[in-house]
């Protein structure tokens, strides 16, 4: 499953595109059983990486408090497999070239009641160069409108980065947001996806979700994949060593 020359400006324009079918049902329920397992800590991985909904209570361990699994592919086997789905593979070489990394990875449970992920971009987060990162967002349930579907800015990532200058509170931590009057919210547009359908997004496009208002879970896996050609770009003596998933290493990169 490659991209055509028509899908590759898409994403070039718009800064994300959706290929349906990526994934088996047998694969969705591996990674589905698999965060749950996370979750009620059958599966055991360092507490630090789990991040539970707001008003959660301490040692409460269940997947319909959990928000979000942090770089899990780093502890466990089998997400860290996911990095290597051959078809994944294939479209993120399409887009960034033969030689490819993974930056990073993260599980969003979106359970029922979840709430709402603010305007944001992920590259400015990100200690990477030059802001090319290329995200496969795994849809693991259906994504609706009403189970709190992720929203694009189409175009958005050729303006470059922005400044996240808004507080923006998840029950008692404060993160940051891009104010509303940085950009035309009424440009929007939401990703609606079948369980085992994947989006691929720039790192730089705006892009926000909303809460789920539904009694089912909202899974979606994403997989952040940059070019092994990349620079990193904070302290040395804090640079990560990042898995290869194709092609090869170049001196001087990250």
């Amino acid at each position: 499953m490659r991209l055509d020359k028509e899908q590759i400006a898409r994403y070039e324009r718009d800064g994300y595109i959706i290929v349906e079918d990526v994934l088996s049902a047998s694969e969705l329920e591996t990674l589905r059983t698999r965060t749950e397992d996370i979750a009620t800590g059958r599966v055991d991985v360092p507490e630090n990486i789990l991040e539970f909904e707001p008003g959660t209570a301490t040692g409460e361990r269940r997947l319909e408090s959990l928000r979000k699994i942090n770089e899990g592919g780093k502890f466990d086997d089998v997400l860290g497999a996911h990095a290597h789905h051959p078809v994944i593979l294939d479209i993120v070489t399409d887009l960034l070239g033969p030689d490819i990394k993974v930056y990073g990875d993260q599980c969003f449970v979106k359970p029922p009641g979840g709430i709402e992920k603010t305007y944001h971009q992920d590259s400015p987060y990100f200690t990477i160069e030059p802001m090319a990162l290329v995200t496969a967002w795994a849809a693991l349930d259906d994504v609706t409108l009403e189970n709190g579907c992720m929203y694009v800015v189409p175009g958005s990532q050729r303006n470059g980065p922005l400044e996240h200058s808004e507080a923006w509170m998840v029950g008692g931590r404060q993160d940051m947001k891009i104010p509303d009057s940085a950009f035309d919210r009424a440009t929007e547009q939401p990703i609606t996806m079948k369980a085992g359908s994947v989006s691929f997004h720039h790192s730089l496009i705006l892009h926000r979700s909303g809460p789920n208002e539904t009694p089912h879970f909202r899974r979606g896996y994403a997989t952040h994949y940059m070019s092994a050609r990349s620079r990193w770009t904070g302290a040395a003596e804090n640079k990560p060593q990042y898995e290869l998933v194709r092609g090869f290493e170049f001196e001087g990169c990250v």
